[in-house]
């Protein structure tokens, strides 16, 4: 299930990798990616982190998954049923954007880059939304859902088949576009079909997980029935209860310094 979960993650992820660069470099050019990364991309990300941060203090782990992922595959729907084919009516005009910014037809530089990605704001919003969920669907999606429910002894036993089970995810996801989506009569009718598969397999990773969920907490609670019966006479003899230590929550500065402090956890952070 574990590795079903993460297919169909890199399954998403391919398509919305896809999808926004043809979004992009159709509409604002191929020159827009690199200004949208430094200045849509990056303060977008710093802020996914400090609200995870905050959420991950307050829901349980299933909750924090649930909110982490469903708001992804929401806009990806809300995109294609919503947005973009009332492109005309929530995008302004280029030549306003210029003659309000002062840039001639042939303007060039930045100041003409960014007049091109705000009269296709709604591209460069997909985009920025798309590589945010690449850049957190495996490593906070996934990895640490795994690292939650399986154990050391058992990690070296399943990550590689986790590993081998997802690489099969792009090449049906090429396939998908090529075979069917491409198909289509218009970019419309391709982005439609982009969008059902998306929010199929947003689906079952909800269902996945929730499924791994259950059986993760039914084996965890009859694995403490058992341990309870052999050590009640123990637990008996004791002078007082000893208090389950909790996990600790930090907020962002509290993470940073605490990476900060420890040699090798830094380490893993700049591997990373």
């Amino acid at each position: 299930l574990l590795g079903l979960l993460k297919f169909f993650i890199i399954f998403v992820l391919t398509l919305t990798r896809d999808t926004k660069d043809t979004l992009v470099v159709t509409q604002c050019g191929a020159e827009a990616i690199a200004f949208l990364k430094v200045y849509g991309v990056l303060p977008a990300a710093a802020a996914f982190i400090a609200t995870y941060g905050k959420m991950s203090n307050i829901l349980s782990r299933e909750p924090l998954f649930y909110a982490t992922c469903i708001p992804f595959f929401l806009f990806f729907f809300l995109y294609d049923i919503a947005i973009y084919p009332n492109l005309s009516k929530i995008e302004p005009q280029l030549s306003t954007i210029q003659s309000l910014a002062f840039i001639g037809d042939s303007g060039s530089g930045v100041s003409a880059i960014f007049a091109n990605i705000l009269a296709h704001w709604t591209s460069a919003l997909f985009f920025i939304v798309a590589e945010i969920y690449s850049s957190v669907s495996a490593g906070i999606l996934f990895w640490k859902f795994a690292n939650d429910v399986v154990s050391m002894s058992q990690a070296k036993r399943f990550y590689p088949m986790f590993a081998y089970m997802s690489s099969f995810a792009p090449i049906i996801a090429g396939q998908y576009v090529v075979l069917y989506a491409s198909k289509a009569s218009s970019f419309d009718a391709s982005l439609r079909r982009l969008t059902v598969a998306i929010t199929l397999s947003g689906i079952m990773i909800c269902v996945l997980h929730h499924t791994i969920n259950v059986f993760v907490d039914k084996n965890n609670d009859n694995t403490q029935s058992s341990s309870d019966s052999s050590t009640a006479a123990k637990a008996e003899n004791d002078d007082a209860p000893k208090a389950k230590k909790g996990k600790p929550k930090m907020n962002m500065t509290e993470s940073i310094k605490f990476l900060a402090s420890s040699t090798y956890l830094g380490f893993i952070t700049v591997l990373v």
